[in-house]
């Protein structure tokens, strides 16, 4: 850290960053609602649709191994704007779109930004906050990452009752703006940029890699897709990032320091940490498409329901973060994992009865459990590892947590879809098909949610802050 700041600077810094991570990560979540209008006014299928999701995902995933290197060899300042600028010039493109092409050229050009921001704010939160407090700020980022995507199903079915679809990009633009301002005031450089080499092979590498297996995962979740090609496809990004891996181990000065991964403390923390965010992502997007197309409820009710999830998140995302640098993980995460289990098993058993008063407490609840294991995972691994190795820990956390959610929603809308064909083949009605693969679409949550409790039973205690 090159400037030592009080503690109003650092609040001033800290809701600066959250705030502009708060907003790419809204808009990852804040089109859901908006793609049958798109679709009518732009002619597309909906398979081209898909892709201003699916296409943001690929690209912040993309480009997310790259933060460690731009926070390192650029000053701290001049990135956030950058990359607020980048993604404010998206945010326009796509609201004056003449068409899809366009329309699809602003995501992405969102995402770009998106997938620097996302792990460039946990990083620097690392930095200027002292190691036995990381829990809590590691806590607020948690905050940020997961109340974005839970608030933007909901918000955007409140803006599309009243406004055209472009105001899902207009009601972006002044929050960046401001954060853009706001950048130039409160902002400081925490670390003295330095010339580090670029390796392009490995830039390429990784890229590439997670591009394909991201692409691979997508395909995965589509119906009408050979399935000999999409393994071939997984298979080949797999291989790509083994080479990268190999690269990493060879060089001076790696893209990411791949050295992290001997720690198997870190390890064990970062896989907990990977499935939780899947088990609280998938459902993110099953649920809201269970309640329309099963409870038949309108996409604002659907997105009403998601509120008090994300209040929970929102408020004991920092509340478990102050309660890990106390206490550690064991209790901690055990319980909370526990309540998710407890609360996702009546998740097997919905359908067009189940009360959504009953629904959207459980889920509440659940989201509640998730986050009180979720934020202690993540310190949990990080605190394994030097001061040097944090910033590319945390980096692979981020991009790796981009891979999970993308398997766990493709493999929940896969299970959903297939189990629903199968009904229907045994000439089950179409709603007793629908219900069904819901179910076990639901089933694989909790499925992830077990799983992240065996591993929590096998994490070890620590004092706050020791390695």
């Amino acid at each position: 850290m090159t400037t030592n700041m009080n503690k109003q600077r650092i609040f001033l810094m800290m809701a600066t960053l959250l705030l502009g991570s708060f907003v790419t990560t809204l808009a990852e979540t804040l089109m859901n609602n908006g793609l049958p209008d798109i679709m009518k006014e732009t002619h597309v299928s909906q398979m081209s649709a898909q892709w201003l999701n699916t296409g943001y995902m690929l690209v912040s995933g993309m480009v997310m191994p790259l933060a460690d290197f731009f926070m390192h060899r650029f000053p701290l300042r001049r990135l956030f704007t950058i990359t607020m600028t980048i993604f404010l010039a998206g945010s326009v493109v796509a609201a004056i779109a003449p068409n899809f092409t366009i329309l699809l050229l602003g995501r992405l050009v969102q995402a770009s930004a998106v997938g620097i921001n996302m792990p460039l704010v946990t990083n620097v939160l690392t930095v200027i906050i002292p190691v036995k407090h990381r829990g809590l700020a590691l806590g607020l980022a948690g905050i940020i990452i997961n109340l974005g995507p839970a608030v933007g199903p909901t918000l955007s079915g409140i803006i599309l009752e009243y406004f055209h679809w472009r105001m899902l990009f207009i009601i972006l633009i002044p929050i960046v703006v401001l954060t853009i301002i706001a950048t130039q005031f409160w902002v400081q450089d925490v670390l003295t940029p330095v010339t580090i080499s670029f390796d392009i092979i490995s830039v390429c590498l990784v890229m590439s890699g997670l591009g394909i297996l991201l692409y691979s995962l997508g395909r995965l979740g589509e119906t009408g897709q050979n399935v000999v090609v999409t393994i071939t496809i997984l298979c080949l990004g797999t291989l790509i990032l083994t080479i990268f891996a190999k690269r990493q181990f060879k060089l001076e000065a790696p893209l990411l320091d791949l050295h992290v991964f001997k720690s198997k403390r870190f390890c064990l923390g970062m896989v907990i940490a990977l499935l939780i965010s899947a088990a609280i992502m998938a459902p993110e997007l099953i649920l809201p498409l269970f309640n329309q197309n099963v409870k038949k409820v309108g996409a604002l009710t659907s997105g009403m329901v998601m509120i008090p999830s994300a209040l929970a998140m929102a408020m004991l995302s920092p509340f478990a973060g102050r309660l890990y640098d106390s206490f550690g993980i064991k209790k901690l995460g055990i319980t909370g994992a526990l309540i998710a289990l407890i609360t996702a098993l009546p998740m097997y058993f919905y359908n067009a009865g189940t009360g959504i008063i009953v629904i959207t407490t459980l889920y509440a609840i659940r989201c509640g459990g998730l986050t009180l294991s979720y934020t202690p995972a993540n310190v949990y691994a990080l605190n394994a590892l030097s001061p040097k190795q944090v910033t590319s820990g945390n980096t692979i956390i981020v991009t790796m947590v981009q891979v999970a959610n993308s398997f766990s929603t493709t493999l929940a809308v896969a299970v959903q879809s297939q189990v629903q064909n199968w009904q229907l083949l045994r000439h089950h009605s179409l709603m007793f098909a629908m219900t069904s693969g819901y179910q076990w679409a639901f089933a694989t949550t909790i499925f992830i949610t077990l799983l992240a409790l065996i591993l929590l039973m096998r994490t070890e205690e620590s004092n706050t802050g020791n390695r």
